[in-house]
């Protein structure tokens, strides 16, 4: 018999005869959920029975060109979703020459296979072309018929794909599936209806998320003629000179403060009737050193850091948590709905509010919590604090500690916030509001695509057992 002590399930033992040490010597490869799970899938059809499998590479000296063909890399590859804010371009040449095993049609699914293992996405028929680089393969369905794309992306993520390939995955800085483990991924294929109903679902989600984009680029175009910000040009100055009288040495010194863009952002700002926002706000607070980090969910309260906020959005994939046993010293750092939390650190001014779910959650000491008054919109302030109109105002007075930038108290409470037409304010806050809940609605979808996938095949199993 062997027994063992592991991360995910703290004791275990098999028999002698359910261990090949010639195989595999480490624990982790024999937990019970990865020999329940082989058993499971057993039955199902093999991934190179269903679709051809091709790698892509990466031009020599990352050889890209301004425009061409887009050339997908790992952060391209979402959930269930291509993400295309960042994407390289390589040449004609390299597409039809070097990388010609690897060019993407319409249909191909995408699946990670270093560093990020296991995110999908389905190539769109809007993309005409396309190519890839080593971190990822290639999935060619052979036969449509049977097998469809979105169903497939959709199956990659559950559970049951899922401990197929964290099984088997290798490495110690940066894990890595090999191709013999992809060639052997078992997957269930029901009937063509039930892919169909998963397909729909899919593109259901991927409509609302273009409709939220819409919504969104909507409240920033209305946001920014308000706010006369139509025409601004960003540039930071390398070098320039300002005559003396233009400068208060008394107020700021370094040069930085005195940009050309910071000054002219500053008379566009003195045209619109604004108030300070600590005028706007019952609380303007830092947030809370942790009182005991790394608590297991089950046991812990949700705490916020600068990972958590981005411009106008909450990313709550990778949250930490308190032990909620510790909180109590702390609970004036609880988060209330509507609150607004800014970065204040690294990377620093991104602004998004809290929902009822945040409720009792808390904040790190790098944050900045703004709790609005009454009849004021935490949406409205959290669209100017992430516009051009707060950004500037929080760059110009930003300095540096060591080697992070960072902002404060006086600064946020200082910021001025423009009051303009109610309607109009209320325009632009619903629409971002739409903006966010559709893309809330679109990821529930996503989610109830992967459940139905798993209950079909939950289903299965059960019916096989029988």
């Amino acid at each position: 018999m062997v027994e063992a002590q592991t991360k995910n399930q703290n004791v275990f033992w098999l028999w002698n005869k359910d261990v090949d040490f010639q195989k595999r010597g480490d624990t982790q490869y024999w937990l019970p959920m990865f020999l329940e799970n082989e058993t499971e899938v057993s039955k199902f059809s093999k991934l190179t029975d269903l679709v051809g499998l091709k790698g892509g590479a990466t031009p020599l000296g990352s050889n890209y060109v301004e425009h061409g063909i887009p050339f997908l890399r790992i952060q391209n590859i979402g959930e269930n979703e291509l993400v295309l804010d960042e994407v390289a371009f390589i040449s004609e040449d390299t597409h039809e020459g070097l990388l010609k095993r690897s060019q993407l049609k319409s249909g191909d699914v995408l699946f990670t296979i270093t560093g990020r293992i296991g995110s999908v996405a389905v190539v769109p028929d809007e993309m005409k072309a396309g190519n890839i680089n080593q971190h990822m393969v290639r999935m060619r369905i052979k036969n449509r018929d049977k097998l469809l794309s979105h169903y497939l992306s959709t199956y990659l993520l559950t559970d049951y794909a899922k401990l197929q390939h964290e099984r088997v995955a290798y490495g110690t800085t940066r894990i890595a599936l090999d191709y013999p483990t992809l060639y052997n991924l078992k997957v269930f294929v029901p009937p063509l209806k039930d892919q169909q109903k998963v397909e729909q679902i899919v593109k259901e989600a991927f409509q609302l998320k273009k409709e939220a984009k819409a919504d969104y680029e909507k409240s920033q175009q209305l946001l920014n003629e308000v706010l006369g910000l139509t025409g601004v040009k960003k540039e930071l100055e390398r070098a320039f000179w300002r005559w003396s009288d233009e400068i208060d040495i008394i107020a700021r010194i370094d040069p930085n403060y005195y940009q050309k863009y910071f000054q002219e952002m500053k008379t566009r700002r003195a045209k619109l009737k604004t108030m300070k926002l600590e005028k706007l706000s019952l609380l303007i607070d830092y947030g809370t050193v942790p009182t005991s980090p790394d608590a297991p969910p089950e046991f812990g309260t949700p705490y916020l850091t600068g990972k958590n906020i981005q411009p106008n959005d909450l990313v709550l994939d990778k949250l930490d948590y308190l032990y909620t046993d510790t909180t109590e010293a702390i609970k004036n750092k609880a988060i209330k709905a509507d609150d607004v939390v800014i970065t204040q650190m690294g990377t620093v001014g991104n602004a998004a509010v809290m929902g009822k779910r945040q409720e009792g959650w808390f904040f790190g000491s790098f944050l900045i919590r703004i709790r609005p008054k009454k009849g004021i919109s935490p949406e409205w302030l959290a669209l100017v604090i992430n516009s051009d109109f707060g950004k500037q105002q929080i760059q110009q007075a930003m300095t540096t500690a060591s080697v992070r930038t960072n902002t404060d108290l006086p600064t946020v409470k200082g910021l001025e916030m423009p009051t303009i037409d109610k309607k109009k304010e209320t325009q632009i806050a619903n629409l971002y509001v739409q903006s966010r809940d559709k893309k809330a609605l679109s990821k529930q979808k996503l989610q109830e695509a992967k459940d139905f996938v798993e209950n079909l095949i939950k289903n299965q199993i059960i019916k096989v057992k029988k």
